[in-house]
């Protein structure tokens, strides 16, 4: 195959991606808040860095305002924990000396979210290492929409102090499990949990000031605060 064979065939491949991905996202757009599959999502890491693996990860399958499929592992990363991650998660590295490796749980992970909606508190943080470990084992990255509970919160509850996990937690009057367990704060299943919890209850707010699909839902995670705080005046 010669290189302009081999451009035509990324090119193709693109197009096809791109096509699959707004069949996808105009499927969703108009589906009812309560058919959506949505998978909240937590993972903790090595460290904080761009070039630290992830540790431990859950999710939680959210329809019909229900927890419906919890999916949790801790994950050998082949490296060791720092110790800031160690103090804040518990989590050290002879408790991963005995867990699946990477390549042992992302394809079987990513079969479950793949036509869902990925949800988490500060999004992005979660989802960048779960392409980050796509790539490390050439996997094809998750291709379905991200949801953050940060943005949709800001823009359904007002003048909190924070909106922090904690904060949001506390608002809900949501509690975390016993210290060091698997459902304790800053342990993946534990904060996919109380997420969850949120994120039920967010979905309600949403639906008292009239939004009752994802199209909707999703306009409003984007939308200006003060054109957000003006739906409740309506």
């Amino acid at each position: 195959m010669n290189r302009s064979d081999k451009i035509a065939e990324l090119r193709s491949l693109l197009e096809t991606k791109i096509a699959r991905d707004r069949m996808l996202f105009e499927r969703l757009e108009e589906m009812p808040i309560e058919a959506v599959p949505f998978w909240v999502v937590d993972v903790e890491t090595t460290g904080d860095r761009s070039i630290d693996r992830i540790i431990e990860i859950a999710a939680i399958k959210v329809r019909q305002g229900e927890m419906q499929r919890v999916i949790h592992t801790l994950v050998d990363p082949g490296r060791p924990v720092s110790a800031f991650a160690q103090n804040l998660t518990g989590i050290n590295n002879r408790m991963l000396a005995a867990a699946p490796k990477p390549k042992e749980v992302y394809p079987w992970f990513f079969s479950h979210l793949k036509n869902g909606v990925f949800v988490a508190h500060r999004a992005s943080f979660d989802r960048s290492y779960i392409d980050q470990e796509a790539r490390f084992l050439n996997l094809k990255e998750l291709t379905i929409p991200t949801f953050c509970t940060v943005r949709l919160s800001k823009r359904l509850i007002f003048d909190l102090p924070g909106y922090s996990l904690d904060h949001i937690a506390n608002y809900f009057g949501l509690e975390f499990g016993i210290a060091s367990s698997p459902s304790s704060r800053h342990r993946a299943l534990g904060d996919a949990w109380v997420c969850a919890r949120a994120f039920i209850s967010l979905l309600e707010l949403a639906q008292k000031i009239g939004m009752r699909t994802f199209g909707e839902i999703h306009e409003l995670e984007s939308m200006p605060i003060r054109k957000a705080k003006n739906l409740w005046r309506i």
